[in-house]
């Protein structure tokens, strides 16, 4: 293989199947793996029941992180497919999850247990971590029975997001890019501290990335751009082929298999384009430290 300068940002991603049970194949990014004290995984459901590990009681860490609950219905994002019973707080406030949704937990904040009650469709569930390694402690809480979180009124709406759908259509970007993939995006904040991502549907190739599709920009955060196979019984498949382009020198990387492209602050990227597809696929952008931090910005002329 030919030496590359930025080969090392585009790391392709590693699935272990866990056997029997309730989640069945995921893959781990790790502090080491990153080059930065972030931790992502990510893993399919196949069944309802208790979620975690034993004795599946409430937990809590002190780094915060973000908890995905992603459908993977490609034309219909919003759906999940499964219904979910989350506990968080010291409240032990219950939420339920019927949607694609997204839950931010301070550091600090006990949450767990969760439980699939009902599953129609397999989904994908995925933690971000600002840490390194994911390493939580269990918590002790009242043996009250919780309270069943009200609409609009629960201690932990803000932080438990029900996930909206933009539709891709054509000038999605503006009038230089008239690209669109036939899917939707979606945006995830945190609550408490800063952190952004966004994950969007991948229905259609040729496809182009950005406002000037042509062209790298920077900007003053760090990324990680996440390929995603979105089927459930193989998530070690892309489908795609996908050039990305790393540097001002423009070095092309060919992807096609789940890989992790890692943009640091200042660095110059894109373009990024979707050549080919054979089935729908997810595009994920994770910025851990929010649309913070210092450096260059804008398009590298």
């Amino acid at each position: 293989m030919a030496k590359t300068r930025f080969g090392h940002l585009i790391k392709g991603l590693s699935f272990k199947d866990y056997g029997p049970g309730l989640v069945r194949q995921g893959t781990e990014m790790n502090g080491k793996f990153l080059g930065y004290d972030v931790n992502i995984q990510y893993g399919a459901y196949w069944a309802a029941g208790k979620m975690g590990k034993p004795p599946y009681a409430a937990e809590a860490h002190d780094f915060d992180q973000v908890n995905i609950w992603m459908g993977l219905d490609t034309y219909d994002m919003g759906y999940l497919g499964a219904e979910v019973e989350l506990t968080l707080g010291e409240e032990k406030e219950t939420h339920m999850i019927t949607t694609a949704t997204a839950v931010a937990v301070p550091k600090g904040t006990p949450h767990m247990p969760a439980t699939i009650g009902r599953m129609d469709d397999r989904f994908i569930f995925m933690t971000v971590s600002l840490a390194p390694e994911l390493k939580s402690k269990p918590v002790k809480l009242s043996d009250k029975p919780g309270k069943q979180a009200d609409f609009m009124r629960s201690k932990y709406r803000e932080n438990v997001q029900h996930l909206a759908f933009t539709r891709n259509g054509p000038w999605h970007y503006g009038p230089l890019n008239q690209d669109t993939h036939e899917g939707a995006i979606t945006d995830i904040h945190g609550k408490d501290f800063e952190f952004h991502m966004s994950y969007e549907s991948m229905n259609k190739a040729p496809y182009r990335f950005g406002p000037v599709p042509d062209k790298p920009h920077v900007h003053p955060y760090t990324e990680f751009l996440l390929f995603m196979g979105a089927d459930p019984d193989d998530l070690s498949v892309l489908g795609a082929e996908c050039e990305m382009y790393m540097g001002k020198e423009m070095e092309k990387h060919v992807i096609t298999k789940p890989t992790v492209a890692i943009q640091p602050a200042g660095h110059a990227h894109c373009p990024l384009i979707v050549n080919k597809q054979d089935r729908p696929w997810i595009f994920a952008v994770v910025r851990p430290w929010g649309h913070t931090g210092k450096g260059p910005s804008g398009y590298v002329k």
